[in-house]
């Protein structure tokens, strides 16, 4: 493999020093590649950045897409990849290698729609029939066969699929998280509030949802809500339901409004299906859908010189100004104007159970946060968790942990949000849950056992691994190889260790997490093992028996950097050895199961309960037993043991009465045969 050359799979090659800007997607670059198999197709690849899960390498067992206007992959994995900046470094510097995903596309065939800063004229209603929705339909039920939403249909991810003209086809969405780049015009009410890490995957009525505003966008030549700012248009589509905040000053056709009010349902379940989207674009009637709107307030509340009249606008307010939402729910005209305005008389006794809910899990110093979240879920159930400068999906705790690793101050507000309950408190607040929903909810419960655990194995790292299988692992020391599966964990150490400083231990927080989230048994045992280790020694045998514990799952032998680095790590553990003769034997056996890479036979020497270790105990203490017996006999010896007084007059007298009784019986003896004489 040159050095301007990457090869992925043993087929696609991907050329490092061609770069093709007018095809990069947010935060990835567009690289050229080629097909050895297939000289004469025109390919390139996509490099996503390695911190964050790349959606496509959880699809690879699943059979490709082919012939849809759509961008699929034709190929994906993990390469090695020159880790500088922008992948390259100056000439007279080292080149540092590490791995990162890399997806392989057939060159599109058309331009994009919207490029050079330009944008196509008003599209007539039969054009957009023709052009977009029969495209987007054919697209997205395959999209949905597989259950994978796009999640990234917008103005910027549009193609034609020949020339400059003609039908569209959608832009390529897997080297991203679902929804990072969507502006929050495109994004329904819910995920607009989100973070656009921490959005979720979505599903197919999300992105019909997406194409109801590019629909409209197109057909009216213009973005209607180009002078408006996020909060705004957010803000919009909450007080007025977003047909009528995106298109209510538009001059719709009957037919365009009826296809616009039902993508642009802020209700889920009410929201256009592709079946009824496709009967529309053959011309079958539908009965208008209508908005689902909040009930509104009889008076304003009052907020950062604003009047909000409904209780999700005033959440989503709140959300954003977190310091001026606590203020305003600790007066009293916030009770006041729940009770007044909603005519509802349990408000007083619903802020005071939420209240108490929140005194009840979490640091104490965070109770008054708890409380406005708490509020915020009520009054707004279908908004994202939110949490001081945190707005998360549910299912998108995962890739938002990811990005925030490197904000300390966010990633102590996801701690504390975490410790709180808070996404089991929106889980309990929800009337009905979908299957993402649910996965996330046991989820949740094997996190909450590890969350507050301050150990290695567990804590932040190891729910950051639990709520998305794809993250790769974020170790400082294998950082730069993006290690998605277990599998390829210990070739990744093995590689990382010549750039370490010498004596480095090969597990860390992030490894030791990774493995516990990863492998297919628990190893409590093992990491127990490794936080309770008393000292240096008992550590590293510690984490030997859990890198063990690794290979015996995944059997690899190949490691041998990270064998001589355990061996040298166990070292001082052979003074855990008593007998000289067993830690020479053990030191033997050391060196040639290090030289094996038999992690599982290493553990097996230094093993407190295994039989050489257990053999050694016995021994030693059979022989303190008999020093001890030694040195009492000594003890007694030196204290006079056989010539004290006190112990040799007895004996002395015991003595004589035995031999006096014994010439007595001689005397008489002699006696008895003179007399017969």
């Amino acid at each position: 493999m040159a050095d301007d050359q990457i090869l992925l799979d043993g087929r696609y090659e991907i050329m490092v020093g061609e770069r093709l800007p007018k095809l990069d997607s947010p935060s990835a670059q567009a690289y050229m590649a080629h097909d050895r198999n297939d000289p004469g197709r025109v390919l390139f690849a996509l490099i996503p950045p390695g911190h964050l899960p790349c959606r496509y390498l959880g699809l690879l067992n699943k059979k490709p897409i082919k012939d849809i206007p759509a961008m699929w992959p034709r190929a994906g994995g993990v390469v090695d990849w020159p880790v500088g900046q922008d992948g390259h470094h100056p000439p007279q510097q080292a080149q540092v290698w590490g791995r990162r995903p890399a997806l392989i596309y057939d060159m599109p065939k058309g331009e994009r729609v919207f490029g050079a800063g330009q944008a196509p004229e008003a599209i007539s209603e039969a054009q957009l029939v023709r052009i977009v929705i029969a495209p987007a339909v054919a697209a997205l039920n395959e999209f949905a066969a597989l259950g994978v939403p796009h999640r990234a249909i917008r103005p910027d991810n549009l193609f034609y699929q020949a020339g400059n003209q003609g039908p569209y086809q959608f832009g390529e969405c897997f080297s991203m998280p679902p929804g990072f780049a969507q502006p929050a015009v495109y994004e329904t009410i819910e995920n607009a509030i989100a973070d656009p890490f921490g959005r979720g995957p979505g599903t197919v009525i999300d992105d019909l949802y997406a194409l109801g505003v590019l629909l409209l966008r197109l057909h009216v030549g213009y973005d209607p809500t180009e002078k408006m700012n996020e909060e705004d248009i957010v803000s919009a589509k909450i007080t007025a339901g977003s047909f009528a905040a995106l298109a209510g000053r538009e001059k719709l056709s009957t037919t365009m409004a009826e296809i616009l009010r039902g993508l642009l349902n802020d209700r889920p379940g009410d929201r256009w299906t592709l079946q009824q989207l496709s009967g529309w674009s053959l011309g079958q009637p539908f009965s208008p859908t209508m908005p689902h709107l909040p009930a509104r307030a009889s008076r304003p509340a009052r907020f950062c010189e604003v009047d909000y009249m409904t209780k999700p606008a005033l959440a989503n307010a709140m959300s954003r100004r977190w310091q001026e939402g606590l203020r305003l729910i600790a007066a009293p005209d916030f009770e006041n104007w729940l009770k007044r305005s909603f005519n509802d008389e349990k408000a007083a006794e619903r802020l005071a159970r939420l209240a108490s809910a929140a005194s009840g899990a979490g640091p104490g110093s965070a109770v008054k946060d708890r409380y406005l979240s708490r509020i915020i879920m009520w009054l707004n159930p279908q908004s994202p968790i939110c949490y001081q400068g945190l707005r998360i999906s549910i299912t998108g705790l995962g890739p938002m942990l990811a990005e925030l690793l490197d904000k300390q101050q966010s990633l102590t507000q996801f701690s504390d949000m975490m410790r709180g309950r808070l996404p089991q408190v929106w889980l309990n607040e929800q009337p009905s849950l979908n299957s993402e929903q649910l996965q996330i909810r046991r989820i949740l419960e094997e996190v909450e056992k590890s969350i507050e655990r301050p150990g290695l194995g567990y804590g932040l790292e190891r729910a950051l691994y639990e709520f998305d299988p794809l993250i790769p692992c974020r170790s400082a020391m294998i950082a730069d190889f993006c290690v998605i599966h277990i599998n390829d964990l210990l070739p990744a150490i093995d590689a990382a260790l010549p750039g370490l400083s010498p004596g480095s231990v090969p597990v860390d927080r992030h490894i030791a997490a990774f493995i516990g989230a990863h492998l297919r048994r628990s190893v409590d045992h093992e990491l127990n093992s490794l936080n309770q280790a008393t000292d240096e020694s008992d550590r590293c045998i510690a984490v030997l028996r859990l890198l063990a514990t690794v290979q015996q799952s995944y059997p690899n032998r190949k490691l041998p950097r990270l064998s001589e680095s355990v061996e040298t790590m166990l070292v001082p553990a052979l003074a855990k050895f008593h007998h000289a003769a067993a830690r020479v034997d053990a030191e033997k056996r050391m060196r040639v199961l290090a030289k094996e890479c038999d992690f599982a036979g290493l553990a097996l020497i230094f093993d407190p309960q295994g039989p050489h270790r257990r053999a050694d105990e016995l021994g030693y203490a059979a022989a303190r037993r008999a020093h001890t017996q030694l040195l009492r006999e000594r003890k007694w010896l030196e204290q006079g043991g056989l010539t004290h007084p006190d112990r040799v007059a007895p004996i002395g007298q015991r003595m004589a009465a035995m031999i006096s009784a014994f010439l007595a019986s001689a005397a008489v003896a002699a006696y008895s045969v003179f007399a017969m004489l």
